[in-house]
């Protein structure tokens, strides 16, 4: 019974992805204009699809671990859609690290499930805020851990995205995590390089619903923080044979020396 339902919330996905006219005259419009008919199937078909989600959380699992002694973490994630990356944080460690977690998004139906997996998880310090990640600030100024997790990509306005996020990031021990989808600049750094083909066909194809895989938001956050960990991959799709997509692990803090080349 569990394999039908799996096979038909794919299915749904799938058509929703490949076959739906995005439409809306803003971006929360579009938005729930897309997300809405799969909702309630987006977190199985997803699993396997946003491959550097788990690998993201685990390297900032890690830092909030080396930090566990400071009381008051705040973790604020954005774009967090159904919460399903607080489900896959608790994996990798005790939630009860964090006094606040805030699963920010502008989406109303993705929020909806969130909020029944809240309820659910029994999660007494998880908050989630229906909001464009451009207006929201969390009650406390400091946040320890700050996520963008596949949403980046999905934000048009992404510099200002990523100004409010440092707004209140923590200065001094505030960790930002980014997991995404991209294509690289013509002349990229090494690992990061792909060719023309690979550029053109994924940014080609990912816009049509609406994500931009440009180098542009990497390259903000390459410019206005200190990177700590990086990775770049590319993993496959569920039921597409032979395509992989790219997608990066990028991890930064407040730079402490000011911008890169003393600009």
């Amino acid at each position: 019974m569990d394999l039908v339902k799996n096979l038909v919330d794919d299915l749904q996905v799938l058509k929703t992805i490949w076959f739906s006219k995005i439409t809306g005259d803003s971006h929360k419009e579009r938005l729930e204009n897309f997300y809405g008919p799969q909702a309630e199937a987006y977190d199985h078909f997803r699993a396997r699809f946003l491959h550097g989600r788990r690998g993201m959380l685990k390297e900032c699992a890690r830092r909030v671990i080396d930090l566990d002694a400071r009381p008051g973490q705040v973790w604020v994630d954005l774009g967090g859609g159904t919460g399903e990356n607080v489900d896959m944080m608790a994996e990798y460690l005790d939630l009860s690290n964090f006094e606040k977690v805030y699963v920010v998004d502008i989406c109303g139906p993705l929020c909806e499930v969130a909020r029944k997996k809240v309820q659910a998880r029994g999660w007494q310090n998880v908050e989630v805020v229906e909001a464009d990640v451009c207006d929201f600030v969390p009650d406390s100024l400091n946040a320890t851990l700050v996520t963008f997790s596949y949403s980046l990509s999905m934000i048009p306005p992404f510099m200002a995205a990523v100004d409010k996020a440092l707004s209140y990031l923590d200065p001094k021990f505030g960790i930002l995590g980014v997991a995404d989808f991209y294509t690289s600049e013509k002349y990229d750094k090494p690992d990061r390089q792909h060719g023309y083909l690979t550029r053109w066909f994924w940014r080609a194809t990912f816009d049509l619903d609406g994500i931009d895989l440009g180098p542009e938001r990497r390259q903000y956050l390459d410019r206005n923080l200190e990177k700590v960990y990086e990775k770049n991959s590319a993993g496959g799709i569920p039921y597409v044979p032979f395509l992989k997509a790219p997608y990066y692990i990028w991890l930064g803090r407040v730079r402490r020396y000011g911008p890169p080349n003393g600009n």
